[in-house]
């Protein structure tokens, strides 16, 4: 949660910082992601599922960056993500709750805005089907991640399609019946994200 206080004091010094600038701007933020859990290490009886829709909401910033002409777009989301994956041939749903941090820097195409960079996502809690209480102790704290995508100022609104993937892990055992294995569990996702310019 320290982590968390930092990253959230450095957006908002970014927003300070840039808003002397008529290029800054600040709004909300929601987002609907299409999530799926990946498996990159093989584990007998134990294979992904379909990818599964959750949602974000929470703010953005945009700030020009002067004289280069690119911008830089943190963001700070409450997210709720679903995945699923089949445990001894039975579906089994896991549900975690994050605060994500992606922090995109972009530029514009004619009417189009390119942009990617990292994101930060912070576990709150995690729980699974067919297991009683928090599974949150079986996953890290923290994972990073990308995101790259297009997006389109439309008036005061804000419309963006991102693909985000890992660079870390996010769990390393997966429990499948009285047995842990090892796994090398990551997570991926497509965002579609509407935003709203409030200045």
């Amino acid at each position: 949660m320290l982590k968390m206080k930092k990253l959230v004091m450095i957006c908002l010094l970014m927003a300070l910082g840039f808003s002397a600038s008529a290029q800054f701007s600040l709004g909300p933020r929601v987002t609907l992601v299409n999530s799926k859990l990946t498996l990159k290490d093989a584990v007998a009886n134990v294979e992904e599922g379909d990818a599964e829709f959750g949602y974000q909401f929470g703010i953005f910033m945009r700030a020009k960056v002067p004289v280069i002409g690119l911008y830089v777009q943190p963001e700070i989301l409450f997210s709720k993500a679903e995945s699923v994956l089949s445990v001894n041939n039975q579906d089994v749903s896991f549900e975690f709750n994050k605060i994500d941090v992606p922090i995109m820097i972009g530029g514009k195409v004619g009417p189009l805005r390119i942009n990617a960079g990292p994101s930060l996502s912070f576990l709150t809690d995690a729980s699974r089907s067919d297991v009683a209480g928090d599974i949150k102790d079986n996953y890290k704290d923290t994972s990073v991640g990308y995101q790259a995508g297009i997006g389109l100022d439309l008036l005061k609104f804000v419309f963006d399609v991102k693909y985000e993937g890992s660079l870390s892990q996010f769990g390393e055992t997966i429990r499948v019946g009285n047995t842990t294995v090892n796994t090398d569990q990551r997570t991926s996702q497509w965002v579609f994200a509407v935003g709203f310019k409030l200045f």
